[in-house]
């Protein structure tokens, strides 16, 4: 079996939970509270850009050509196709692109980004492809499923069409095959690495829909 199945299989409650979680059902129905999309739109803004950074060092870390070229392509992604997805929405909520992206994140977004960011740095190419992967497959398959169930005239249709679409999906495979590759390179360690690496991201994912749905924020300031 390869390590994909096998963090798969072991990430089977936290995936029954993303599916649950009422941002993405009520997001799929179409009544999600627009100001809990804003807020989410706000803190992906600045959660794509971390994660643009964690997928740049990935091609720095990374052991072949082919790999370095899948990284570089999918930061180039992060920033531009979905920013795209993201100043139409904002556009619409009276939101400044710009300003998004220079506001404040929240712990969610935080301690997400700063995990990445620790992992990239301070592990392995392997570990640290483990742990951009949940931001792939997790949309992918959570975009595929609401695709399914979208209301008609749904709000939130360009959202879902892009987590939905082909290209993400074949991007997401890609991406699974070098997680593989590197598993099989990996010894015992470091795939047990790379397994609490993919399962702390696929919590902090869920973490993050959870924190926009209840429009969380810092409960102290300075």
């Amino acid at each position: 079996m390869a390590f994909t199945d096998d963090v798969w299989a072991a990430a089977a409650n936290l995936r029954a939970g993303v599916h649950s979680h009422p941002f993405n059902t009520e997001l799929a129905a179409g009544t999600l509270s627009r100001q809990a999309f804003a807020h989410y739109m706000i803190q992906d803004s600045l959660y794509l850009q971390g994660y643009a950074r964690v997928l740049a060092l990935g091609a720095a870390k990374a052991p072949a050509a082919d790999e370095i070229l899948e990284f570089s392509k999918a930061a180039e992604v992060a920033i531009i196709v979905e920013r795209a997805l993201h100043a139409g929405y904002l556009e619409q909520f009276g939101i400044d692109p710009r300003a998004a992206e220079t506001a404040e994140a929240t712990p969610a977004c935080e301690a997400y980004v700063n995990f990445m960011l620790a992992t990239a740095v301070t592990d392995s190419f392997a570990v640290l492809a483990a742990a951009i992967l949940p931001c792939f497959w997790l949309y992918q398959d959570v975009g595929t499923k609401i695709a399914t169930q979208s209301a008609p005239n749904n709000f939130y249709q360009a959202w879902i069409d892009t987590y939905a679409d082909e290209n993400f999906a074949a991007a997401t495979e890609r991406m699974k095959a070098v997680v593989n590759a590197a598993a099989e390179a990996a010894g015992a360690q470091e795939r047990a690495r790379m397994q609490a690496a993919f399962l702390r991201c696929a919590q902090h994912e869920w973490l993050f829909w959870d924190s926009a749905y209840h429009q969380k924020d810092w409960p102290v300031r300075p």
